[in-house]
């Protein structure tokens, strides 16, 4: 089984210190909402983040939007071998169950996370998604069975992700970053057992998913090293006595 995890993930409602600002009361009057139950949205809240702590990586509710689509979307999950989790940096879970059919378009996927983090759960009936508050992420990593791995850039790269996979003899747990730049704000170093990086260069939070996906599903045992056979010494030849018949005698002239 493979656990992929957003961890740290930029996807929050609008802060209360800001909900007042300008920008936010003008989103929330052109969608009949009370500022303080909208998702944080950069694109839409900018000038509210600027001067904001950590405001410059804050309201990114696309990248987890592009995650969990990849994720429910792929060929791992729908054979039944996937757990989709976010987790939030104010240290809240949100779990999705593989047979959830997320929006593809943008703006009905913020109006089910706001939906999720005013009700906990949506559908009502049957949840679909559910979240649950005061998980960070060392608590959720220690309920994960497996191998526990962080994606993150490097100077080393791995060469085969699928190959290093495939010498993984159970479960493993993928912990992606969720934000736009920077690093983890949660000690993913000291939680996991492994820091992966697939490219020297930084690449994006989908781009890392679609990779782990694919190697995922691709993963084999690692080819044994051949090593040169010892040559055989060549066999010696079994003298033959000539017989007394055979056996003639040589003259000189």
């Amino acid at each position: 089984m493979l656990t992929l995890v957003l961890a740290d993930a930029e996807l929050e409602l609008v802060p209360t210190a800001i909900a007042g600002h300008p920008a936010v009361r003008t989103s929330a009057q052109r969608r009949g909402r009370s500022p303080s139950s909208l998702l944080l949205d950069s694109s839409l809240h900018h000038p509210a983040l600027k001067g904001f702590p950590e405001g410059e990586r804050r309201g990114r509710p696309d990248i987890a939007h592009l995650f969990v689509l990849l994720c429910l979307d792929s060929i791992v999950n729908l054979e039944g071998g996937l757990q989709t989790l976010v987790h939030t940096r104010n240290d809240e879970l949100i779990r999705f169950r593989p047979d959830t059919r997320i929006p593809k378009n943008y703006p009905r996927f913020v109006g089910l996370m706001e939906d999720l983090f005013q009700r906990k759960a949506v559908p009502a009936e049957a949840p679909l998604i559910t979240l649950e508050p005061g998980m960070p992420l060392e608590k959720i990593l220690t309920s994960l069975p497996g191998e526990h791995w962080a994606f993150a850039e490097g100077d080393a790269p791995t060469k085969d992700l699928a190959e290093d996979m495939g010498r993984v003899p159970g479960d493993l747990v993928g912990v992606i970053g969720g934000f736009p730049h920077g690093g983890f704000r949660s000690p993913v170093a000291e939680l996991c057992d492994r820091v992966v990086a697939i490219h020297t260069l930084p690449l994006r939070a989908w781009t890392v998913t679609s990779e782990v996906l694919t190697a995922w599903r691709h993963r084999g045992p690692a080819a044994p090293a051949t090593t040169p056979k010892p040559r055989k010494a060549p066999a010696k030849k079994a003298v033959r006595k000539a017989s007394p018949r055979a056996s003639k005698k040589i003259r000189s002239r």
